[in-house]
């Protein structure tokens, strides 16, 4: 199958999960691991959905997902997916929540798919062949690092990463324009790519949260990667650093500081 034929079959399975964790408006809430982790039937109803829906469209492929026990890359391609993105903003009913669908292949990400429940917003991007929102073409902005608009996560799962995320905010709150800080990782680098943000940091993600905007982004004109010295990858969870060509080396400098 054509990637082309497989976004646009997988994009509706995406927005059908939308429609399914919106129609549950008070979910059962389960805590998991970690300071304020939750998990609800919305998010495990999405995640079979996806699941359930996406094996026909590519059988070969295998998954890795957010409330799945077990989580390893296979050889060949694997759907990356988080079934709902910014739960506790779900629960909360604060509309900052996303679901997201990545496709790699090999290691190399190959397609992205982030739907915004509450807008509409589809934003869908494959390997070299440009980022869209609702099908128009995106491209993130053009404006020097002094004025950046920097959106960043505040790695709330890990508390011993909590002096290091507010110390590097400190320091951009000084070098760049202003701060923003929304709930869900995956919604925030799309709207880096849709010129919204110049950039994007938080210390520690999961694949999940980055896989599909990270295609996004690069098809957008962005750069994506992690603290210097390390490789990224769609491995394991790891400190995520995304911007403009005029703000992403900055990034890099501050969190070589702190990380």
């Amino acid at each position: 199958m054509v990637l082309e034929q497989l976004a646009s079959q997988a994009a509706a399975v995406v927005k059908e999960a939308g429609k399914l964790i919106t129609s549950i408006p008070r979910p059962q809430v389960h805590t998991k691991e970690g300071h304020a982790n939750f998990v609800t039937e919305a998010d495990m109803a999405s995640q079979k959905f996806l699941i359930d829906h996406l094996t026909p469209l590519l059988p070969e492929a295998h998954f890795f997902a957010e409330e799945q026990e077990q989580n390893k890359l296979a050889p060949g391609w694997n759907w990356i997916i988080d079934p709902i993105d910014g739960t506790t903003n779900f629960i909360r009913n604060y509309h900052a929540s996303s679901i997201s669908v990545g496709l790699v292949k090999d290691g190399e990400g190959m397609m992205g798919l982030v739907f915004d429940p509450y807008t509409g917003d589809l934003f869908s991007a494959i390997n070299g062949q440009g980022a869209f929102r609702n099908g128009t073409p995106i491209h993130v902005a053009d404006i020097p690092a002094e004025n950046a608009l920097i959106a960043f996560g505040t790695a709330p799962y890990y508390p011993e990463l909590r002096e290091a995320t507010f110390a590097m905010a400190q320091e951009l709150s000084i070098r760049c324009g202003d701060l923003r800080r929304s709930g869900s990782a995956a919604l925030d680098l799309c709207h880096l790519a849709l010129g919204c943000f110049d950039g994007f940091f938080e210390l520690r993600l999961s694949p999940w949260d980055y896989a599909a905007s990270s295609v996004i982004l690069k098809e957008a004109g962005a750069f994506i990667g992690t603290v210097p010295g390390k490789e990224f990858s769609y491995e394991q969870p790891q400190t995520i650093l995304a911007g403009t060509e005029g703000v992403y080396p900055l990034l890099r400098e501050i969190a070589g500081k702190y990380c």
